[in-house]
């Protein structure tokens, strides 16, 4: 890590009170940057803002249920009120049910479009403007391997849900990018999350034997990727999705 990389730059991180998403707010903070946490579950966000703050992090925790329109756009408006500028959002809020296709309700699927399309989507529409001043902006969008190949195991929906944030990262990318703003996506596969908790040890075995690196994935490897998709050193990627799954789903 280099303390200095994000120095002055502000992150808006969702879905960031635990799991993915916190250990990014953290790595990022030790580079330097203000983070703004936000998720929708009010007391894992006060714990995520306390173990922040003993790190002597400059952050601002905001309760955000990223489905909710208007509520992206007070979280987004509450950091640029802090901060004075947003660089780098982050979109890693999602939802996750392991249901057969004939038992997804219509329930299950508002709420994964909801949170893990439209979130991104308003979150992407709300920093901009914002971007657009500044001449510079980096989003990331959280997508996943079922988005590319499909998937086997959990609702059908979430496959599809991952795939569109594939094809607008390449939208956002093309109309972002002259105004100094990249737009890239990240396909993890296998990262023991909370998400995850309905893998049991056999299928954790099973998986990391497939696995050409033979393990399964960390939220430190997933942090490191988009660490570097924000910085500056990563300038001329755009509109580009990167596998991060241990060489499972190569193209």
């Amino acid at each position: 890590m280099r303390e200095d990389r994000f120095t002055g730059k502000v992150a808006v991180i969702t879905g960031s009170a635990q799991g993915i998403g916190f250990q990014l707010a953290q790595d990022m903070a030790k580079e330097g940057a203000r983070v703004v946490v936000s998720d929708v579950d009010d007391a894992a966000l006060k714990e995520a803002s306390a173990a922040l703050n003993a790190q002597g992090t400059v952050h601002l925790a905001v309760k955000c249920d990223v489905s909710d329109r208007k509520q992206v756009d007070d979280m987004v408006s509450k950091a640029f009120g802090e901060f004075g500028r947003i660089d780098i959002l982050v979109n890693n809020a999602g939802i996750l049910k392991n249901f057969p296709i004939e038992d997804t309700t219509d329930e299950l699927l508002d709420a994964t479009i909801g949170i893990n399309v439209m979130g991104s989507l308003y979150a992407i529409r709300a920093v901009t403007p914002i971007m657009k001043k500044q001449q510079y902006g980096r989003i990331i969008n959280v997508s996943s391997i079922c988005g590319k190949m499909g998937d086997h195991s959990t609702t059908y929906v979430y496959g599809a849900s991952k795939g569109a944030l594939l094809s607008a990262t390449r939208s956002v990318a093309y109309q972002l990018g002259p105004f100094g703003i990249t737009c890239n996506s990240i396909a993890p596969h296998a990262v023991m999350t909370k998400l995850m908790a309905y893998w049991d040890e056999g299928r954790k075995k099973d998986a990391a034997e497939k696995i050409p690196v033979r393990r399964l994935g960390t939220v430190e490897d997933m942090s490191y990727l988009m660490m570097f998709l924000a910085s500056d050193e990563a300038g001329f990627i755009n509109g580009e999705n990167v596998n991060i799954n241990g060489g499972y789903y190569m193209d």
